[in-house]
């Protein structure tokens, strides 16, 4: 397997990609998140310009609070698909679709100053897929829609991936397999399997524990059954 590192931030993990010309970052996290970001950074022996590229998952305040600033710090590009570029321009948060009753009551409790964030011009921006081998990895990125209409994942040829909220499911995993948050479920089973179909066999994701790669090929093929 590539070489990961995950910066566990708490809600949050962000995760480091290393290639032959530095670092490639999935998300920004929380804004509030930047010191224990650089500590961490810091902590696995690695130079905030070494990060040069950060992959936006989608356009939530959670993955995109700490933007702006770590783009002045790092001077990394920011890549984001263009369905969620504008978000990052206008500084509102693409729609967030909670599909169970703790996602509803979190995000209806959630204060104000953790949707907020920073107004921040992207530098790529992407429809379908993106080859990474510029920034010396056998990677791409590509179009995995359904927690919102632009979420992306990065997919590695030996098939490591970071998809943030791509496979979330239920916090703490209580019920995997069924989107917690989702602007259309039915596209997050299609991108599953789109995952699987490129050779993803390891995924990490932004917030607690992940759905194995085996269990999502389960849970598509009962979909499958009980739609025929």
């Amino acid at each position: 397997m590539e070489e990961v590192i995950i910066l566990n931030l708490g809600f949050n993990k962000i995760q480091l990609l290393k290639g032959k010309n530095g670092y490639i970052q999935m998300d920004a996290g929380y804004g509030f998140n930047i010191k224990k970001y650089l500590k961490l950074l810091k902590k696995n022996g690695i130079k905030q310009d070494e990060i040069k590229l950060i992959i936006v998952n989608h356009a939530h305040a959670d993955h995109t609070g700490g933007l702006k600033k770590l783009k002045e710090i790092t001077n990394a590009k920011i890549l984001v698909h263009e369905e969620d570029a504008d978000y990052l321009r206008k500084v509102v948060s693409t729609e967030v679709a909670p599909r169970t009753f703790f996602t509803k009551f979190l995000i209806w409790t959630m204060p104000e100053s953790f949707k907020n964030y920073d107004p921040i011009e992207p530098d790529i921006v992407i429809k379908d897929e993106y080859s990474l081998e510029e920034y010396g990895v056998k990677a791409k990125v590509i179009h995995t829609p359904g927690h919102t209409v632009g979420t992306i994942s990065l997919i590695t040829e030996k098939g490591t991936a970071f998809i943030g909220c791509c496979a979330q499911g239920f916090p703490l995993n209580l019920f995997p397999g069924f989107p917690a948050v989702a602007q259309d479920i039915d596209l997050v089973y299609s991108s599953w399997q789109r995952l699987i179909d490129e050779g993803v066999t390891e995924a990490f994701i932004s917030h607690g524990k992940s759905i194995s790669v085996p269990k999502m090929k389960k849970i598509l093929k009962k979909r499958r059954k009980a739609n025929v």
